[in-house]
């Protein structure tokens, strides 16, 4: 046995119990040169705690230790999710296996296959993509099947260091409480790996392992021709709208390929260099397509070709960015997720109520659009007087579940979005999914275009219909956490002990909300056109760190919160007001980002307590 003597206990105990658990030579061996060079801070952070299961699964930076992504957690957590599913699912559910994808990160499919191996030692088959696939696939796999649960190896927009673990319950949502606290309790009573599970040659041979790449596929693409009416479809097929696409270094391309195919949709100009998968992304710093930059490549290949209409998936497919050329001002349109999430809203509603031959009248049945609380009021706007509008908690493990709670009633619900460039686009995905995203999209693009308008100037008809609805977001990077208690205490007790803020700068504030400590000041009545359902995670006691909205008599709204999977504080603000004209939204924009300011520097006082952006 190898001598450590890092001067803790603990850590030795840890150390030692790591290295014989871990048949991964790589990983192995960085533990062994960190002990050799006495990296005892590194070591105490890797081994002393653990990921929490959470947010769906687990997320971090791949390497050693148990904070991190590696084969051991894999094959813990994979153990222990295995345990659960085995005391709370159904005997047919069982026979129906769980589901299991990856990306193109690096270690994805190994980890894929290392959970495959797990299942099917303890004799639950496995539907296992034989390749690549986006996440949504994964979910609409777990329906397909009936399957306990689904599986994807995936870190989404992370940085290249990092990978992750996201798990679909059953019903085909990212997995809630009480879950993934079970989850995550079956896994800390799991955490010997027996010897057979490191083995993974068997599984090509395995009867149990039934390579699903194919039927999902198929069988998803036939959901995506079946979303579109008709005379969507015929549209499509008539105006042949040229389009840019961006997979990020991803797995969308191919799937995109064919979706486009079954929607009548011309085949997109593809960016050849950020096209096919790869774990390095070489062309960005970090590959999520809300940051700006990213969409660059996209948006110059479009103007070579004359291109209006830009669409890019984050690398697991999950996500959209848009962005469109205005041929009049000759610049770039680059939507926020509250702007497109409006749009589709809007456009997904009408198709709906076309369907039903109610769009004029109002629907027949009342249908349902969710949006987290921290996205724009718009589409409760929108909805108002053809459907109902759900508020959930930010994150799609809670409007999937309230979407499936509302199926499952009898209910219709046809649409929800997250302002983080999420959509999804029908229930039989109850989670984010950026390819039909992108056919909606295009497909709207392709309903507009034919008439000479645009994304754009819909945009503007939305506006004129419902009003202005401007958003300006941000984030504050937290290091250290007394900061946040300092911060929210100095809110609770602004005038005083128990008295929160009643103006900011120029703002009358008329309305607080601190989910955190349950307190609402006054209580609020019901907004009219908003559904109170259960399941939204609104309806329980807040739990996941620090929230509080203020509302102002001027229209603007502002909520605080602390991120529940990194260190930060962010900011979610909104103005609704009326401003017909691109001049007078601009001069609201100003407006916004001055009364933001003013939220900023009075209650979160950056430079005070030493924040970041």
């Amino acid at each position: 046995m190898i001598s450590i003597n890092s001067g803790d206990s603990n850590l030795n105990n840890a150390l030692h119990r790591w290295l014989k658990l871990d048949k991964n030579s790589t990983t192995h061996r960085e533990v062994l040169e960190d002990i050799e060079h006495c990296r005892w801070d590194k070591l105490k952070k890797t081994m002393l705690s653990r990921q929490k299961f959470g947010t769906a699964g687990l997320r971090g930076r791949m390497g050693a230790g148990y904070m991190c992504m590696n084969d051991v957690v894999v094959l813990q957590t994979a153990q222990g999710l295995c345990s659960y599913v085995k005391k709370v699912c159904t005997q047919r559910q069982l026979i129906n296996g769980i589901v299991v994808g990856f990306d193109g990160r690096y270690n994805s499919k190994r980890f894929a296959e290392l959970t495959a191996k797990v299942f099917i030692s303890s004799s639950i088959p496995v539907h296992l993509f034989s390749l690549v696939c986006p996440t949504p696939l994964v979910s609409f796999a777990t329906i397909l099947y009936g399957a306990a649960a689904g599986v994807m190896v995936t870190a989404s927009h992370n940085p290249k260091e990092d990978n992750g673990y996201k798990v679909y319950w059953g019903n085909g949502s990212q997995v809630i409480s009480p879950h993934d606290d079970s989850i995550l309790y079956e896994i800390l009573n799991c955490l010997e790996i027996p010897d057979d599970h490191w083995n993974i040659d068997e599984l090509k041979n395995n009867e149990m392992v039934r390579n699903c790449q194919e039927e999902v596929t198929t069988k998803y693409m036939e959901y995506i021709q079946s979303s579109l009416h008709n005379d969507v479809l015929e549209q499509n097929k008539h105006a042949k709208i040229s389009t840019v696409y961006s997979a990020m270094h991803g797995v969308g391309y191919e799937f995109i390929l064919k979706a486009f195919d079954a929607a009548n949709l011309k085949v997109p100009i593809s960016v050849k260099d950020q096209q096919d998968p790869n774990p390095d992304f070489p062309t960005v710093v970090f590959p999520n397509p809300e940051e700006k930059e990213c969409l660059e490549m996209s948006k110059a290949l479009a103007e070579q070709n004359g291109v209006q209409l830009v669409l890019v998936n984050d690398p697991d497919a999950d996500r959209l960015a848009v962005a469109e050329y205005n041929l009049e001002t000759k610049s770039w349109k680059v939507f926020s997720g509250n702007e497109m999430g409006s749009l589709l809203g809007w456009w997904i509603l009408k198709q709906h109520l076309i369907r039903t031959e109610s769009f004029d009248s109002g629907a027949s049945e009342p249908v349902y659009l969710l949006a987290s609380f921290v996205s724009s009021k718009m589409l409760a706007a929108v909805s108002r007087g053809k459907g109902l509008f759900v508020e959930t908690l930010t994150g799609f493990k809670w409007m999937g579940n309230a979407t499936l709670l509302l199926k499952k009633e009898g209910k219709v619900p046809i649409f929800a979005f997250e302002e983080a460039i999420g959509y999804m686009c029908s229930p039989s995905v109850p989670d984010k999914d950026g390819v039909s995203a992108a056919v909606q999209v295009a497909s709207l693009a392709s309903h507009l275009y034919s008439r000479r308008s645009s994304l754009q100037n819909q945009l503007q008809v939305l506006y004129r219909d419902f009003g202005y609805h401007v958003s300006y977001n941000g984030y504050f990077l937290l290091n250290e956490p007394t900061v946040v208690q300092k911060i929210f205490l100095r809110i609770r007790n602004f005038h005083g002990k128990g008295v929160y803020p009643k103006a900011v700068g120029p703002c009358e504030v008329v309305f607080v909300n601190d989910f955190t400590a349950g307190v609402k000041i006054p209580e609020e009545s019901d907004t009219e056109g908003e559904a109170k359902i259960s399941g939204t995670g609104l309806d329980q006691k807040y739990t996941s760190g620090e929230m509080i909205t203020f509302r102002c008599s001027n229209g603007l709204s502002v909520t605080v919160r602390t991120s529940g999977t990194e260190p930060k504080l962010k900011y979610y603000t909104e103005l609704v007001c009326q401003a017909d004209t691109v001049c007078a939204q601009e001069a609201k924009k100003m407006e916004l980002e001055n009364m933001v300011k003013a939220f900023i520097d009075e209650l979160i006082q950056p430079t005070e307590n030493g924040l970041t952006g």
